[in-house]
């Protein structure tokens, strides 16, 4: 069974403005009002496929909201991540799908390999990034899906911007199986990251803005 990667940029602190959610301004109540009805869809989903995390995904939503997780149950890690993914999508740019794949874990760890042994710095490796886990900001501990599943990833588009030209620089050096993946990373990475470049922190969303990463299947 494949897993999708999809990708869109938020604005770091729109995201934490809901982990928890304080004096919200009418147009976040507004949003929260619509991250709800997507919980409840969400669960009707998972009811109709007879899968039950221990923890519903409304109340995994109203959980991080009111600034905790606390749920005991074995998978409520797959609800909280699945909830944190509505609070992200709600204020993210629309996403696009990066690809799918057998094994993403997998094909990331190999072209940290592939990248590291051509000279790209650690901290411009991919797997880091895309298997990051929720925004490090967030000032509470949210389990992680025992399975693996869904998987969050955040990176900044400061770091994103050298990370282009990093692994442009070597894209001939690299194992042709992996050429392609590195190929689709780069173009993901860089919409956004030339965008920020230009801008230089200028824009909008550009000063704490970040390339989200969601990894369902």
């Amino acid at each position: 069974m494949s897993k999708v990667v999809n990708y869109s940029m938020a604005n770091r602190g729109r995201v934490l403005r809901f982990v928890p959610a304080e004096d919200l301004s009418a147009d976040e109540s507004r949003r929260l009002d619509n991250m709800r009805r997507t919980a409840r869809a969400r669960q009707d989903d998972l009811d109709y496929q007879g899968v039950d995390w221990g923890l519903s995904v409304p109340d995994a939503l109203e959980e991080l909201t009111a600034g905790r997780a606390g749920s005991s149950a074995a998978y409520a890690g797959s609800a909280y991540y699945a909830a944190l993914q509505i609070i992200i999508d709600h204020n993210a740019s629309d996403s696009d799908t990066l690809g799918s794949y057998r094994s993403p874990f997998t094909l990331f760890s190999a072209l940290d390999d592939a990248l590291g042994a051509v000279g790209v710095p650690a901290d411009l490796l991919p797997r880091q990034y895309v298997f990051s886990g929720p925004p490090s900001e967030i000032g509470f501990h949210i389990p992680h899906p025992v399975d693996g599943s869904p998987e969050i990833g955040c990176w900044p588009l400061a770091k994103a911007v050298p990370a282009v030209e990093a692994y442009r620089a070597v894209l001939d050096r690299i194992d042709p199986d992996l050429r392609y993946d590195l190929e689709e990373l780069v173009k993901a990475l860089d919409g956004w990251a030339s965008e920020w470049k230009e801008g230089q922190g200028a824009w909008w969303w550009a000063e704490d803005g970040s390339v989200f990463f969601s990894i369902t299947g």
